[in-house]
């Protein structure tokens, strides 16, 4: 998920087809539904860490809705705020509709009890204004061409457009939004809050435009969210609590600092940073031998909920459908684990590279995970010691030498000459291409002199023809899955990821190719939007004109 905020902020810094299957019949996926109510299920979020999750996270109601489809969009019911306290309408659909089995429920009478006590989507946040926005950045002021420096303006002048806040006089009891103090930029679409790992690249394009203090204000956001739950979730819905996203926040944290040398945040939020590099530390580990027998702690996705996602539950029990009961469990906990990874979805975390029944994201150690925790490891150790704490700058200095000797050991394999995930079913590596095989390259986690490595992985590249399409680096080669991480589709992050991997090389040769991509990446993107008016969260990268991509479980956007 990632759409023009994220791509504004990647052009900034470098310069449908739904897959469905035949829809069971009621009875069906009420049955199927129900298993997911059980006493044995692992919910997203539950009284716990909410007041409300019997409305947007388990229970009749959510099943009822999606079952008899009420709305094109999961996500569309799950995102509507209540009119009414959860209690008083939970108490008024069981009088109506709880002696009745869910496929039994009246279609027309539930849409009007929901029209009834629920209103649209969005309407429990405000548009906010960006005081500190101005209409000539001096960053984009100095583009040299014309063209591209005009499209810069226009894009700049969206910020306006995507900027949000909670409305005053809210009640978070009767909406799914997370609550957080400040402003935030949203991507755009059907996504009306915010996410995380998107906000990296916002973050991006929000330096490039001059809002530092927009950054400091999404950056204060997620500490909240860090101190009140102990993790930052997928995004900014109750119904993400169960998962969360690749760990960007210390590197956003790394950008503003390097921006404004604001040591006094700093060294506020640390503790907080920590606590955060803690949660995955405690919660997403698992050990891995190599062929020598030496065993390596290594990061992975791994969500606990064993149910149907609440924003997708229709998509995910039709797909449930054609499994065995016993299967289904799994087969949720793989769902939101390949949520969890950015990734939703692709052949990459898929058994047999097509179908996403055989999902196994659980079973596979993502190297752009443990890069992305390794390059987290190098910022701590460096804030820690520009704020006085060498001897705790040391202690993670440490902690990402070791990790860099499982991310050589573990993922690196020296006749392809290029990092791999790796499968715990197969014990060994996935060499299908994929861009997060760069990862190390962009998170540094690897020796630095050692100018042979990038090289290799260029030559890698080379090797498989990702540079040959005329739009960019597809996000990856596998053709006919339907899902929108998988060819043709061209995605911003990783792109960027792959540029700003290889430009970070101390290889001029390496570099070169870096500009190449770059060059290649931000024209295709600007000729769709002369073309259309729009930015677009993929882009088709094969044939000679760049146009939007397509696949996934949502319309391209």
């Amino acid at each position: 998920m990632e759409t023009i905020a994220i791509r504004f902020g990647i052009f900034s810094c470098l310069l449908i087809n739904v897959h469905t299957v035949n829809d069971p019949d009621v009875s069906e996926l009420a049955k199927i539904a129900e298993e997911a109510l059980s006493n044995k299920s692992i919910n997203v979020c539950d009284e716990t860490n909410t007041n409300n999750s019997f409305i947007y996270c388990y229970g009749r109601l959510l099943a009822a809705v999606n079952v008899h489809n009420l709305f094109q969009d999961s996500k569309y019911f799950v995102d509507m705020p209540m009119k009414f306290d959860p209690e008083v309408i939970q108490e008024e659909f069981d009088r109506r509709f709880g002696e009745y089995e869910l496929q039994a429920i009246n279609r027309s009478a539930l849409k009007a009890f929901v029209d009834e006590y629920f209103d649209l989507p969005g309407n429990e946040l405000e548009d906010c204004q960006l005081e500190e926005w101005i209409e000539h950045p001096s960053k984009l002021i100095k583009i040299q061409d014309p063209l591209l420096r005009d499209w810069a303006l226009k894009l700049n002048a969206i910020w306006k457009l995507l900027c949000r806040k909670m409305k005053p006089n809210g009640n978070p009891k009767r909406t799914s939004l997370i609550y957080v103090p400040e402003e935030f930029i949203v991507p755009g679409g059907r996504f009306r809050e915010f996410y995380y790992w998107d906000a990296y690249w916002i973050v991006k394009g929000l330096a490039a435009s001059g809002l530092h203090n927009t950054i400091k204000k999404m950056i204060t956001n997620f500490v909240t969210i860090v101190d009140r739950y102990g993790f930052i979730p997928n995004g900014g819905r109750i119904y993400y609590l169960g998962r969360s996203q690749p760990p960007l926040l210390i590197p956003m944290v790394y950008e503003y600092y390097e921006l404004t040398h604001d040591l006094a945040f700093i060294n506020k939020i640390l503790p907080t940073l920590i606590k955060e590099y803690e949660f995955w530390q405690n919660n997403r580990v698992i050990n891995v031998s190599d062929d020598k027998g030496s065993t390596f702690s290594v990061f992975y996705y791994h969500s606990k909920c064993n149910v149907p996602r609440p924003e997708s539950f229709r998509a995910d029990i039709i797909h449930a459908s054609l499994l065995l009961a016993h299967e289904r469990p799994k087969f949720y906990m793989d769902i939101a684990s390949a949520a969890e990874s950015g990734w939703d979805f692709s052949s990459r975390w898929f058994r047999d590279n097509h179908n996403i029944e055989t999902i196994e994201t659980t079973d596979i150690i993502p190297i752009d995970l443990n890069a992305f925790i390794c390059w987290n490891l190098d910022i701590l150790q460096y804030l820690l010691k520009h704020t006085g704490n060498p001897s705790k700058s040391k202690t993670f200095r440490d902690k990402r030498e070791i990790l860099r000797q499982a991310m050589l050991q573990i993922f690196y394999n020296n006749t392809e000459g290029a990092w791999f995930d790796y499968n715990l079913r197969t014990k060994s590596h996935n060499f299908n291409f994929y861009p997060s095989i760069v990862a190390p390259l962009f998170g540094e986690c690897y020796q630095p002199l050692n100018l042979a490595r990038p090289q290799q992985i260029v030559n890698y590249l080379n090797k498989t023809g990702v540079y040959n399409y005329p739009g960019g680096v597809p996000a990856s080669l596998i053709e006919d899955t339907k899902q929108q991480w998988d060819f043709p589709n061209g995605w911003s992050p990783a792109n960027h990821m792959i540029i700003e991997g290889m430009r970070k090389s101390n290889n001029p040769v390496v570099q070169e190719q870096a500009y190449r991509l770059a060059r290649k990446w931000i024209l295709g993107n600007f000729k769709v939007f002369r073309e259309t008016g729009y930015m677009w969260e993929k882009y088709d990268v094969n044939g000679t004109v760049s146009q939007p991509g397509g696949g996934g479980e949502y319309f391209v956007q």
